[in-house]
């Protein structure tokens, strides 16, 4: 049975992508184990959804355009360079992703429950979407990279996120490859904060 690794993300700008990879370079100066991601992969997922079976996925986006058009455009601000778990011990190097309308968080709520028909499962973690810059293979070279990771920092940029794409993720020995299935607008009428 074929199946598709599948996520839905929010885009982030070439602009505010080119500053991300000024910054990442400025991280990669630490040498430290690092798989480093690439410039025209710096999004953030609103949910992963795994391998789909191809027979579905057309069902599946199609409930996720029915959702995406329901919700309103909104603002958001890329800012803070952090870590998953935390600084002292980085294994997912990250720049934040703060929405404060809370119109991101309710559109992941509301395809967390409207997916579930599918079968896929409601995250129990909470959403802090993001944008991955690298993940640490091996933290024996760490002292350098957590050191830049404190002292540096991201100036804020806002952008208006006006449409989430269904993407399409193809695992590869140098990393997975990602491609649009599916652009989906949001609702252009209701654009602002709650």
């Amino acid at each position: 049975m074929a199946s598709i690794r599948t996520f839905i993300a929010v885009e982030t700008p070439e602009s505010i992508r080119k500053d991300m990879s000024t910054l990442q370079a400025q991280l990669k100066k630490s040498n430290a184990d690092v798989r480093w991601e690439h410039e025209e992969k710096f999004h953030a997922t609103v949910k992963f959804l795994g391998e789909v079976d191809e027979k579905i996925l057309p069902s599946v986006i199609g409930k996720i355009e029915e959702v995406v058009r329901r919700h309103r455009q909104c603002e958001v601000v890329f800012e803070t360079l952090g870590c998953f778990p935390n600084v002292k011990n980085p294994r997912v190097i990250w720049i934040g992703c703060t929405d404060q309308s809370g119109e991101l968080g309710i559109l992941k709520s509301v395809l967390d429950k409207e997916l579930q028909s599918f079968g896929f499962e409601i995250e129990q973690r909470p959403f802090k979407p993001h944008i991955t810059l690298g993940r640490v293979k091996e933290s024996r070279r760490n002292r350098d990279l957590i050191s830049l990771i404190e002292n540096l920092t991201f100036e804020p940029h806002e952008s208006s996120v006006t449409d989430v794409v269904v993407m399409k993720s193809v695992l590869k020995p140098q990393g997975s490859e990602y491609s649009i299935l599916q652009r989906i607008q949001l609702n252009p009428l209701h654009k602002g904060t709650s």
